[in-house]
């Protein structure tokens, strides 16, 4: 039972991101072009005049930042396994579902990687995997060639060239499959691997699509980049692979607390510069080191009209655990300790919405703890790139979750407090040059 009180804990967070497909922003129709904020409503909006203390922490994501007493950890752990996605996590038990790094056309992710590993991952990427499957087809092949004379023979001796021969095929398949599909393309980058390929579309529009990838090491960590471009006339894969290089010559990588001056957009230890007009969508988690079982996970992007978010009714959602009249849910409204809203948050200078619940949990044999999760978010406003949606999720993980955990999350109290004080500073990251639309240029 106390599993499943946990299941419809995270019920409510998944909700909130179903619904973020859902049409609501500032502006009263969202299908009709936005009036703009003055310049003056923008920089306001944005905390401009908001001075840090001299000791804080800052720490930025997107066009974001944010100040904090202590250092936080990004989810940039390293699994072989998960070397081709662009998910990020903890650990296994630990992360947040649909955390994604988007910035324009080009998916990232960041891993951290251990001693050793950096010839692992070179092993595993295509060209090597060719070598591989080449070195293992040989082998295979002078199996065959010592088997072939008694393939007539027992049930043993058939079985031994039978499994020569499949492997043959097998091995052939694999490589012609590698080869027919990937080709190298090199970015000019140093320390760099990088690949390509062309994939038709599904659908019935007939498209074609150029799609790059790219492994960059740089000190302990690895980037990886992918893009996606349409063939047309004015983009060939050539055009591409060029538009694509001068991107990954542009990015640089960051550390932790670094916050840059320019225009441009944050990733986790990473920073892409341009000229504030790029279109991002970018979900990443974060957490402090002495509190590793509750999750603040950030999204912030562009408003695109195709996909507004539903702050008010994510915030409602997020408060309805317990209230949906099952069994179930009768059973966790027992437990639940505390609501959150829904109601109005101030995020920085900004308004939004707020809504959450928490659960005091009492086991048998077990000392009584709290779950809980709250959405914070604020919608943003179409056709700026000034005011992004900034959604903020907290959401904990006990030791039935997480078995990796040490103790169960903190009192409800305390990790509200660190997600009033991430709020209340949060604003749009100040730079030189501003922003085109804060310099008074549409």
């Amino acid at each position: 039972m106390i599993m499943r009180l946990f299941y419809l804990l995270w019920v409510s967070v998944l909700t909130s991101s179903v619904l973020t497909g859902l049409a609501y922003a500032d502006q009263k129709d969202p299908s009709q072009p936005s009036k703009r904020p003055s310049l003056d409503q923008m920089k306001a909006s944005s905390m401009f005049s908001y001075k840090p203390e001299p000791s804080d922490l800052q720490e930025c994501l997107g066009r974001i930042i944010w100040t904090s007493d202590k250092s936080i950890e990004w989810p940039v752990n390293y699994d072989i396994n998960q070397l081709d996605s662009f998910d990020n996590f903890f650990s296994e038990n630990v992360f947040s579902r649909g955390d994604a790094i988007r910035f324009g056309n080009t998916n990232v992710s960041v891993k951290k990687i251990k001693e050793g590993a950096r010839e692992e991952i070179v092993g595993f990427l295509p060209d090597n995997r060719i070598k591989s499957f080449k070195k293992r087809l040989e082998q295979a092949e002078q199996q065959e060639r010592a088997a072939f004379k008694n393939k007539d023979g027992d049930v043993r001796q058939r079985q031994r060239y039978d499994l020569a021969t499949s492997r043959i095929e097998s091995f052939k398949k694999s490589i012609e499959e590698i080869t027919g599909k990937y080709s190298p393309y090199d970015s000019g980058i140093v320390e760099s691997y990088g690949y390509g390929f062309t994939e038709d579309s599904s659908s019935r529009n007939g498209d074609r699509y150029s799609i790059l990838t790219t492994y960059l090491f740089i000190g302990e960590y690895l980037y990886n980049f992918e893009s996606r471009e349409t063939i047309k006339p004015n983009m060939s894969v050539e055009k591409h692979r060029k538009k694509f290089s001068a991107l990954l010559k542009s990015f640089r990588p960051r550390r932790m607390n670094e916050i840059p001056t320019g225009l441009g957009v944050c990733i986790p230890f990473g920073f892409f510069p341009d000229d504030g007009r790029t279109i991002t969508d970018i979900k990443q988690s974060f957490r402090w080191k002495d509190v590793p079982g509750v999750l603040y996970t950030i999204h912030t992007g562009n408003v695109q009209a195709r996909q507004l978010k539903s702050t008010i009714l994510n915030a409602v959602a997020s408060s309805q655990v317990g209230r949906f009249g099952t069994d179930e849910e009768a059973e966790v409204k027992r437990h639940v300790d505390q609501r959150i809203g829904p109601r109005q948050v101030k995020i920085g200078g900004l308004t939004g919405e707020q809504g959450g619940v928490a659960l005091k949990i009492t086991a048998p044999g077990t000392k009584p703890y709290e779950a809980y999760s709250v959405y914070s978010g604020y919608a943003g406003w179409l056709g700026t790139d000034v005011l992004p949606f900034i959604i903020v999720d907290m959401q904990s993980f006990t030791i039935d979750q997480a078995p990796e955990l040490k103790e169960n999350p903190p009192p409800f109290k305390q990790s509200m407090q660190r997600l009033e004080n991430v709020l209340k500073n949060m604003r749009i990251r100040t730079t030189i040059p501003l922003m085109p639309e804060l310099s008074g240029n549409k």
